[in-house]
């Protein structure tokens, strides 16, 4: 993942701008600091641990600390409704994400999140949700969340179903969803919107939300990218830059959020020094 960063330089412009959580700039514009954080896999299984891997009683540590430190989760149609419809947010917001759209996201952190009253952002790879959707398997160690799961999770109110892409995880010619050497501008637009609107048409057809927010695979993208993404309507969108996010009522400020990476052999405490929370 860290291998793409380099493309991502001009998106990190957000800052860390003016106040504290909930502040009021010298113009009179209400801005808000969002710390993101993001989490992969979780498996009990110590030796699968690493960059994306996490213990799940890790994971609860974290949440923990989020909750007695007085922290509340958000997720993006709360940011949508601040930024657009000045709805307000929580004095101390944060962010809990998901990528890929692992089983395990659901079997381990649900119940955490549903017994804290917490919520998280899944991102999921739609080719990934069809396949265990036709095949039905349910195990922590390799499945994905079928269309079945992702209805009883969306109903729960525990979580925010988003987009990531169709099938752009392969290491190939192209970087995520990038555009590859050689390929026409034209071109390279027609593949990107098609993969990006099955995830959509997969989901709608379910009847479930469509996605808002597109979260960019290996965090890599471009001007081309983020163009792409407005022009397909969604008003947010996710990457790997580790930061802190800085929201005002400007709808420019939900792309390209930033995100701290959880990875396992850090403490709780470490982890959450690190992003300065």
């Amino acid at each position: 993942m860290q291998a793409f960063l380099t493309v991502l330089v001009f998106c990190g412009v957000l800052g860390y701008g003016l106040g504290g959580r909930g502040a009021v700039d010298a113009m009179g514009e209400s801005r808000a600091q969002l710390p993101i954080l993001m989490y992969h896999s979780l498996l009990k299984d110590e030796s699968q641990h690493g960059d994306y891997v996490l213990s799940p009683d890790i994971f609860r540590q974290d949440m923990e600390y989020l909750h007695e430190h007085g922290y509340e989760t958000v997720v993006v149609a709360d940011l949508i409704a601040y930024v657009k419809e000045g709805a307000p947010l929580p004095e101390k917001p944060v962010m809990v994400t998901f990528d890929d759209g692992f089983f395990n996201n659901d079997y381990y952190a649900g119940p955490v999140l549903q017994e804290l009253g917490m919520k998280a952002v899944v991102s999921i790879i739609g080719a990934q949700t069809e396949l265990f959707t036709e095949n039905g398997q349910e195990n922590a160690y390799w499945s994905y969340l079928t269309i079945d799961r992702l209805k009883e999770m969306t109903k729960s109110g525990v979580f925010e179903i988003q987009n990531h892409s169709w099938d752009l995880h392969t290491n190939g010619e192209r970087r995520g969803c990038l555009r590859k050497r050689g390929e026409d501008e034209s071109t390279y637009r027609v593949f990107f919107t098609e993969d990006a609107e099955r995830v959509q048409r997969l989901l709608a057809e379910a009847g479930l939300p469509a996605p808002t927010c597109y979260t960019y695979p290996f965090g890599a993208c471009s001007w081309e990218t983020e163009e792409l993404v407005r022009e397909m309507g969604f008003a947010c969108s996710m990457g790997c830059e580790e930061g802190m996010n800085e929201l005002t009522r400007d709808p420019a400020c939900l792309y390209h959020m930033k995100r701290w990476n959880r990875p396992s052999g850090l403490s709780t405490q470490t982890m959450m020094d690190k992003i300065g929370i």
